[in-house]
């Protein structure tokens, strides 16, 4: 996910997911942190086993709750229609009364348990002893070669009769698998490049900035003030931070890590396509339990309409109570009208590591978010859209994610692409923006500049883009984009009708495993945008009924 002129590339986050706790110091030159660490098994069967967890360890957890109605629900989310926060807690939100009995259960065994009204889950803790017993599961302490001590249990967790009827998916029963940003790092495209490039500028010189637009981003690397962010500002002559931004903490969402230049990427890139949109930063912890309530805290709040996130976690490997809890909390983002832009990995087609077989990220295979991979770019002289490749490097093992989700099957609207290797299963990405760290984005993180990618930059740029047009159609008077796949699809099949097209087709290159091509593709979905031809399609689109 990176820029034009670096020679080296500097990682400053860890594109890999399923890893141990990251390191606080800044990389050198020459380390690679987007190489995938050992899933659990691995790392379990390489360290020293302590025991069983005792008294002394605190396990999170996070506790999925069952929405009422779910065939209602089902028929809401796929007739395109919403509702608002406040109705889908009266129609769809976990039953009080239930609610309250499972709440009974868990402290009545010494756990400690918080439920917030509205909430699609309950945040409990309690020392391992007690939360094994609950749940029936074994929970063992471990330490790496490295020092680093974690505890898991690969036990399938049962959940107690009088939770049950409420309580779906129990997560956070190992530490080891962390959820991680999708950014490396080695200057790189300016802001001007990157107008230019997406043939945004139009829409800028016709008025869009991201007024009355907000963008929100759960986070899990620290902010720890606005030098970085004002010095960009002020550098490339766009608006302050501070009345647009807001930072959300939470004593339930656990610390986040410190400041490795994800938030920064993240927000650099929005302001620099969407410069009066208000951004709202959730931070939490890397952990998955911890993740997931500051996430349905996001979802509940409901202060903006568009989310970008450039977090993600090897599939196979994640624990089905987190994809079932994120899963769910997901539904109630996209019947509230929310869009949600996910990163799709910068391991190519092997998210879990080239040792493992090809597997894609979560959240990112997810039917109900759109996916976002990345490219190379080339530039014409004029500074303007020449070309792009897929983002594929071999010799450091890093490249856009894709291929087909293990878990989750091919939705409706990605029937008329199928793949024959994709098994009926869900299609990854959805669409693709700038990535390569060889041709990134100019940032500026530590007080110094730099360059950056990763699919952590073409994820917000679709997500600033994305204000833009919501903008745009509020002024018409039209609804905002809300859920984006149906229309991006239908962009994609209807593209030779439209006089200027919506997606730059990227037919060359490769993800590692599969080959770019004409139409969708498993390196880069639909292509890259055409900002001003974008806008326009989705007028159309919404003017058409949406169909």
């Amino acid at each position: 996910m990176r820029g034009v002129l670096a020679l080296a590339s500097l990682a400053i986050l860890a594109a890999a997911s399923c890893s141990s706790p990251q390191p606080t110091t800044p990389a050198p030159v020459s380390q690679n942190l987007s190489s995938p660490t050992p899933l659990l098994k691995t790392a379990i069967a390489q360290a020293a086993h302590l025991g069983r967890a005792g008294t002394a360890t605190q396990v999170d957890l996070s506790l999925g709750l069952k929405a009422r109605s779910p065939d209602r629900l089902a028929r809401l989310i796929a007739s395109g229609q919403t509702v608002t926060p406040e109705q889908y807690a009266a129609e769809f939100g976990p039953d009080p009364v239930k609610v309250l009995a499972a709440l009974g259960a868990l402290t009545s065994v010494g756990l400690h348990a918080d439920w917030r009204t509205g909430s699609a889950l309950i945040a409990a803790a309690g020392p391992a002893p007690a939360v094994a017993a609950l749940f029936g599961v074994d929970i063992e302490s471990y330490r790496l070669g490295n020092g680093t001590t974690f505890y898991a249990s690969l036990d399938a967790p049962t959940i107690p009769p009088a939770m049950a009827a409420v309580v779906s998916s129990v997560t956070g029963l190992d530490n080891y698998r962390h959820l991680h940003a999708y950014a490396v790092r080695p200057g790189g495209l300016t802001p001007t490049d990157v107008l230019a490039f997406y043939n945004l500028k139009p829409l800028r010189d016709s008025g869009l900035d991201g007024s009355g637009i907000t963008i929100v981003l759960p986070e899990i690397d620290d902010l720890p003030n606005l030098t970085d962010l004002d010095k960009f500002a002020t550098m490339f002559s766009l608006p302050p931070y501070g009345p647009l931004l807001t930072l959300k903490r939470d004593p339930l969402w656990g610390t986040p890590m410190k400041p490795q230049g994800e938030t920064v990427l993240d927000l650099e890139i929005i302001h620099q396509i969407a410069p009066a949109a208000k951004l709202v930063v959730y931070f939490s912890a890397p952990d998955f339990a911890h993740a997931d309530r500051a996430f349905d805290q996001m979802i509940s709040d409901h202060l903006g309409s568009i989310i970008s996130e450039s977090l993600g976690a090897c599939e196979p490997d994640t624990p089905s109570g987190h994809r079932n809890t994120y899963a769910a909390i997901q539904d109630r983002a996209v019947a509230q009208g929310m869009s949600h832009f996910v990163a799709s990995g910068d391991s190519g087609a092997y998210t879990c590591g080239e040792d493992q077989d090809p597997a894609g990220s979560v959240p990112a295979t997810l039917p109900t978010v759109t996916t976002v991979g990345g490219t190379t770019v080339f530039e014409s002289v004029q500074g303007l859209y020449f070309k792009e490749r897929a983002w594929g490097s071999p010799i450091d093992e890093s490249g856009t994610g894709g291929g087909p989700s293990q878990f989750y099957p091919m939705p409706e609207y990605q029937k008329n692409v199928a793949q024959s290797s994709g098994h009926g299963q869900r299609h990854v990405p959805d669409v693709s923006a700038a990535g390569d760290p060889a041709t990134g984005f100019h940032v500026v993180f530590g007080a110094k500049d730099g360059q950056v990618g990763g699919t952590s930059a073409s994820t917000p740029l679709w997500a600033a883009t994305i204000a833009l047009v919501n903008q745009d159609l509020k002024k018409r008077g039209m609804r905002q984009v809300g859920f984006a796949n149906p229309a991006l699809y239908w962009m994609g099949a209807n593209q030779a009708s439209f006089t200027a097209k919506p997606f730059h087709d990227v037919t060359t290159g490769n993800n590692l495993l599969f080959d770019a091509g004409t139409g969708w593709d498993f390196a880069t979905g639909w292509g890259s945008m055409d900002g001003a031809a974008l806008d326009a399609a989705w007028i159309l689109y919404i003017k058409g009924g949406g169909a």
